[in-house]
């Protein structure tokens, strides 16, 4: 079944493919959205809960185990019903979409978990079977539809703060010039800042049931499209279907240089290449999460940033994530991705010295090496799944594996940084990136060291498409 689904879609006209493409990257916009709403409604979430850092910070963790569910499930279903990823992705919409928009709704902690837990799901199934699709569709030339692939998501991230922003609680700036006025309305529970029992007062309360119902009503509505791609997939794959049944001399070809197996044939570079990258995505994905989630904390509550500007700085990192991704497209068509992967893991390292050196005291250095930030780290995920596939195919099950470490990652990192920030200050967010960074430049250090020794799968092998039209020739198959 799998191989029937590979070959239909690899025997798409460029246009098919295109346009495939771009709705892929609309799901990803979903995914932006309805995962990426939680960073910029925290301090409501925080209200909403009564609770704090540390406890929303757990709660919104969920999303990653959820994720790392999502991984294990999503990857038997893709190997063994390739033909339904469609509707896969459709029905994942639907139910992401509907968790959403009772998220606001939730009284405790437990029960947000368990909803961004169940969005996690959903994600996760997405993300493995519309990486697959790219993967099929695009062959050896999918780094570039890749890094716009997962563009889609920083656009759907620096659209959230902007849709959600009218309906957000806004902070009194002191309780000591507050006045009685009719539109000003006060909420009062204890204060998530560090060491203070006071209580706070909002000048506008929090609404943020309305920005969630929006968010849910617009990913629901791209399902339609994969639900009519499912309907006609069988017909078109049965019309463009290259192997058949009977072709057991192709098939065996096809078995033989199923690039499944290593380049080289080297199983122990298998395993080596899924274990770095296991860890890669721990801690990639952990980062990335920190980042997103905790910017607009860190610069409301460090820098006295108000409600809008932090929402403000937040769309940057996710304007300057988008166009990082974007630009994938064309760096990884000029630019090796062995090289393209240091490039960008050693921005991303310098990026966040500077932020340790300059950014805890100067507004100005944060908002510059925000853009920066977003821009080097956003491209990683990509092109991790793309080195990946440059040295060893990325089955349904490999795409699993790498996704597991990264929803592990973003759960851990939440949780550290929720009991960091809560505890021992907010400059812990900076002190945590550092750790992060250095981490990243030793794995990406060990996959160049590694990978090079080895050469890719394309590289090494020759084109399966070529084997089998040679054999069939000889054969006379056609």
């Amino acid at each position: 079944m799998a191989e029937e689904e590979k070959a239909a879609q690899t025997t798409l006209t460029t246009t098919e493919k295109v346009v495939k493409t771009i709705f892929l990257v609309l799901t990803w916009v979903m995914i932006g959205l309805f995962t990426e709403i939680t960073g910029p409604t925290q301090k409501d979430l925080i209200i909403k809960t009564k609770s704090d850092y540390e406890l929303v910070s757990r709660a919104t963790s969920g999303r990653s185990a959820g994720y790392f569910i999502g991984a294990v499930i999503g990857g038997p279903l893709v190997d063994k019903l390739g033909h339904y990823c469609d509707l896969m992705i459709a029905v994942c919409l639907d139910g992401a979409a509907i968790a959403t928009v009772i998220v606001p709704y939730c009284g405790n902690v437990s029960l947000l978990w368990f909803l961004l837990a169940l969005g996690g799901t959903f994600e996760g199934v997405i993300n493995i079977a519309g990486q697959k699709i790219i993967l099929n569709i695009w062959q050896e030339k999918a780094t570039g539809p890749m890094h716009v692939l997962h563009f889609g998501f920083g656009m759907g991230s620096f659209i959230v703060p902007q849709i959600l922003n009218p309906f957000l609680a806004v902070l009194s700036p002191s309780s000591d010039n507050m006045t009685e006025t009719a539109n000003i309305t006060s909420v009062p529970f204890v204060s998530p800042t560090i060491g203070s029992n006071d209580t706070e007062m909002y000048l506008k309360e929090s609404r943020i049931e309305t920005g969630y119902l929006i968010i849910g009503i617009i990913v629901a509505s791209v399902s339609v499209v994969f639900y009519i791609y499912q309907i006609f997939f069988r017909q078109i794959a049965g019309e463009r279907k290259i192997l058949n049944d009977n072709d057991t001399i192709v098939k065996q070809i096809v078995k033989v240089v199923d690039p499944a197996t290593c380049s080289k044939g080297d199983r122990w570079f298998g395993v080596q290449v899924f274990v770095l990258l296991f860890i890669y995505f721990f801690n990639q994905v952990g980062g990335d999460r920190l980042y997103g989630k905790f910017i607009r904390s860190y610069a409301i509550d460090k820098h006295q940033f108000s409600g809008d500007n932090g929402s403000l700085l937040n769309t940057e990192f996710w304007i300057s994530f988008a166009v990082g991704r974007f630009l994938g497209l064309f760096t990884g068509r000029y630019i090796p991705i062995r090289v393209l992967i240091l490039i960008e893991v050693f921005g991303t390292f310098v990026t966040v010295v500077l932020l340790e050196i300059f950014a805890r005291d100067s507004d100005l250095a944060l908002w510059i090496l925000t853009a920066s930030m977003g821009f080097f780290v956003a491209p990683l995920f990509p092109s991790g799944i793309a080195w990946g596939d440059f040295h060893v195919e990325f089955t349904g099950f490999a795409i699993t594996f790498v996704l597991m470490g990264g929803a592990l990652g973003g759960m851990s990192y939440l949780w550290v940084i929720g009991y960091l920030y809560e505890y021992y200050g907010y400059d812990m967010f900076l002190h945590q990136l550092v750790v992060y960074a250095i981490i990243m430049v030793f794995l990406t250090i060990m996959l160049t060291i590694v990978g090079k020794r080895h050469g890719g799968r394309f590289e090494s092998k020759v084109s399966e498409v070529n084997v089998i039209e040679l054999v069939a020739k000889e054969n006379k198959i056609y």
